[in-house]
């Protein structure tokens, strides 16, 4: 199953209609008018405007027919995309329609490269890897538009923690890091340094750290030939065994069936 679902350029008329899906549906008004209803919302999105429609979200699309309408659409599936990198943050914004179905982002022209670098890698085809960075790039664009923001300095100071340690996981998930060692690296404690993570990415530092090392690692299991303990070496995990836990817990398979199916997979394309 792909992350991309649908991506593509249009322009010319469109149709009215109503319908719902399970992947999440943006829509990025280059030139026209339409109006998007959930029964809750109703907007009207303009030139440069934005608009997330929540997975599983019904809602009514009115298209003015007076009115050139240019426009790129894409489809996000946000429940492979979970399975490939954990974002919490980022999966309640595309899945949560507790409160409001829709979110909409007025004159947002930045977001214009994003959806064109999605409807390239669908179009032309590209890798589930391609297909993760290039969705996630468009979202973590969205996702700073839509943000809680707060003038407060504690909350501020917060996000900068969180994303300097994110970023420190990162580039250093395969060495033997530990929480404390972050945590004295920013001269705060483990708790505060625990808190403020969590409450900025749903996720406590030490999972994501985990999730970093189980994402590189299957990257490794599944498209080389390396061997497993080197794997583990080279992921930042204590042993072979260690690691095979941590897979099968993260994907419900061993590394061994992981790799046995893809090379199954690649057996099969070729064939």
């Amino acid at each position: 199953m792909s992350i991309i679902e649908h991506a593509k350029y249009y322009e010319g008329k469109a149709q009215n209609f109503s319908h719902v899906h399970t992947s999440c549906e943006f829509i990025y008004v280059i030139s026209g008018r339409v109006n998007v209803n959930d029964g809750r919302q109703s907007v009207d999105l303009a030139d440069n405007d934005c608009l997330l429609i929540k997975s599983r979200q019904f809602h009514n699309v009115t298209v003015s027919n007076e009115i050139e309408y240019k426009r790129f659409i894409a489809f996000i599936n946000p429940w492979e995309l979970r399975t490939q990198l954990v974002r919490p943050d980022l999966f309640a914004v595309l899945t949560d329609i507790s409160k409001s179905g829709m979110i909409y982002l007025h004159n947002v022209p930045k977001l214009y490269d994003g959806f064109q670098r999605v409807t390239e890698i669908f179009e032309q085809g590209g890798n589930i890897y391609k297909e993760l960075g290039a969705a996630l790039d468009m979202l973590s664009m969205f996702y700073e538009e839509v943000r809680p923001r707060s003038s407060y300095a504690v909350e501020n100071s917060s996000k900068l923690l969180t994303d300097k340690v994110r970023a420190y996981i990162e580039q250093n998930y395969a060495d033997n890091i530990r929480i404390g060692q972050i945590a004295d690296k920013n001269f705060v404690s483990v708790g505060y340094l625990t808190h403020a993570f969590t409450a900025e990415t749903g996720i406590s530092p030490r999972k994501y750290l985990s999730h970093i090392r189980c994402t590189r690692a299957f990257e490794l299991i599944c498209h080389t030939n390396m061997a497993f303990a080197d794997i583990s070496r080279n992921t930042g995990f204590c042993s072979a065994t260690d690691m095979s836990k941590c897979i099968r817990e993260y994907y419900g398979k061993t590394p061994t069936s992981l790799r046995r199916e893809t090379n199954r997979s690649d057996h099969n394309m070729k064939g």
